[in-house]
């Protein structure tokens, strides 16, 4: 037989104090309540002495949350997302929260079933990197007082908070910087998730591209998932085209880049200079190391954890004028440029 589990009435009864009292303090109301501090010490260390776990249902039922945020990404396997969850993870317990992630692989449908999964644990608030297609479902939480904030990807004037970078001036500086360092024919490798005349990297790149008079090359390529999926593509785009500088939109393509660089026998930079669109361990230690676009993944984290936070203390702001935050990128020259 099984020792029952310490309940509230139980710390209560021990210490000589109101349940309710007991309640306050352990739901971090004590100051607001003008509990003292000694009481509050007494009844925390005679809780974790006795075993004491609040019943997490039942108080989500009294105080109308559940003290979880729902993480929605890409690929939680690419070191950018990893990073960021990583981060926002911490940044959510030191307010007191927990975290759910999942990953959309770039897939509609699961990411619309992880975002009504996330309404059927009630989370507070979730922070999204959503796929093409699901701006509907997130303009509906958004209308229902779910606080949601964007990041990677924005759908335009929804009403949703975003948490962006400058693709565009950042894909402008690399180009450039390979311009400026006598590129003429520069190809740009990026994905396209819908119209590619509608994505900001590919949109500065072409910008820097017409400002500089060079010849536009572009590749947009679907989303395919593993950087093994596309060394066909790329082994294709270099056979066909005598590039002597590329871009890569991200760091996944970037990867498969070297690899096909390495197998068609090129040299970098002497017969391609090269540059990717976020950093990687692999970029740092690779010989030459690869010129990197990287974008702010602390302020990224950050940023996303406060617009959520501002929004949780105060609901209100949930149905005001969406903002977009745009942070800037710095680009990382190494000596594949």
């Amino acid at each position: 037989m099984t020792d029952s589990k310490p309940s509230m009435s139980d710390l209560a009864k021990k210490l000589n104090v109101s349940k309710t009292t007991i309640s306050f303090i352990l739901n971090g109301k004590a100051k607001e309540r003008r509990i003292s501090e000694a009481l509050v010490e007494k009844v925390l260390a005679e809780a974790a002495n006795l075993g004491y776990r609040p019943n997490q249902f039942a108080q989500s039922l009294r105080t109308g949350r559940t003290n979880i945020i729902g993480l929605m990404v890409e690929d939680i396997s690419n070191p950018f997302y990893a990073s960021i969850a990583r981060l926002i993870e911490e940044k959510v317990y030191q307010n007191g929260y927990r975290i759910v992630y999942c990953s959309t692989e770039n897939d509609v449908t699961r990411g619309k079933d992880f975002l009504t999964m996330f309404s059927t644990l009630s989370v507070d608030g979730c922070i999204v990197a959503p796929t093409q297609g699901m701006e509907q479902e997130i303009r509906e939480m958004h209308e229902k007082g779910k606080s949601v904030v964007l990041f990677d990807r924005y759908f335009g004037n929804d009403g949703t908070d975003a948490v962006m970078v400058d693709n565009q001036g950042g894909m402008y500086r690399a180009v450039e910087h390979l311009a400026a360092r006598g590129a003429k024919d520069i190809g740009l490798i990026a994905i396209a998730l819908d119209d590619p005349e509608k994505e900001d990297r590919i949109i500065g790149f072409k910008k820097a591209i017409a400002d500089n008079g060079l010849a536009t090359y572009v590749f947009p390529l679907p989303f395919k998932g593993g950087y093994e999926e596309y060394l066909q593509d790329i082994s294709e785009i270099f056979s066909r085209n005598k590039l002597d500088a590329v871009v890569f939109g991200t760091n996944y393509l970037g990867i498969a880049g070297l690899e096909v660089i390495n197998q068609m026998g090129l040299r970098i930079p002497d017969d391609m200079a090269m540059i990717s669109f976020d950093d990687h361990d692999l970029f740092r230690i690779h010989r030459p190391g690869i010129t990197v676009v990287a974008q702010p993944i602390e302020a990224i984290a950050q940023k996303a954890i406060d617009t959520l936070m501002s929004k949780l203390r105060n609901p209100a702001l949930t149905k005001k004028t969406a903002e977009v935050i745009t942070l800037p990128t710095s680009l990382i020259v190494r000596a594949s440029t």
